[in-house]
């Protein structure tokens, strides 16, 4: 009970730290998220039940499976759940406040700077850059009429939708639009005049 308490606390610091990673993309934990669960959907259920029985299979080999205990009647490792509790505390409150994001962007700032100024486009198209800028992967820049410089560093389907979700950061964003499209338009606040950005194509 020890060792899997012990090793549960592990894999759930684990997962936390992956996410709060991939978090540091606008956009990243949503394009997986489908994905994902429709893979649990399948999947997760046959691993439940192949673990519980080659776990009875493991007993009734040793002789044990007279002396197993139900859940109910083994010690609960209280320290490990308490631990396990504030680590996914911890991760819910550094992806509510999008710090991992923040963080990166911080890093980031001067390049998106720097392209910003370099770059003066009209205020109606959209040009490729396909360059990194600063920790990002920045595919798209515009520039919208109504407001706001527009760096798109992510983009993915709407589900099963043909519609392209779009994600990213802007410079003095507006609130009716942009120009990867208006619907389900969304920003988020990082500091400064900087913003992240969600948006779907679907006018």
């Amino acid at each position: 009970m020890k060792r899997f308490s012990t090793a549960t606390t592990y894999i759930t610091l684990f997962i936390c730290v992956t996410i709060l990673i991939i978090s540091i993309y606008p956009g990243a934990l949503d394009s997986l998220f489908f994905p994902v669960m429709l893979v649990s959907i399948v999947c997760v259920p046959f691993a439940v039940l192949a673990i519980l029985l080659w776990g009875l299979r493991t007993l009734g080999r040793r002789g044990n499976l007279r002396t197993v205990k139900l859940p109910w009647q083994t010690f609960v490792p209280w320290r490990e759940v308490a631990i396990i509790g504030v680590i996914v505390l911890v991760c819910y409150v550094l992806l509510k406040f999008y710090i991992p994001r923040r963080l990166a962007f911080m890093v980031s700032r001067t390049a998106f700077e720097q392209v910003r100024v370099q770059h003066s486009i009209s205020a109606k198209r959209k040009i490729t850059l396909n360059r990194k800028v600063g920790l990002y992967e920045v595919d798209e820049y515009a520039i919208d009429s109504r407001g706001g410089v527009y760096f798109r560093v992510l983009s993915g389907g709407d589900g099963l939708s043909p519609d392209t979700i779009s994600y990213g950061f802007v410079h003095q964003p507006n609130r009716e639009g942009s120009p990867f499209g208006a619907a389900h338009y969304q920003i988020f606040y990082l500091y400064g005049d900087w913003y992240w950005f969600r948006v779907s194509d679907d006018f």
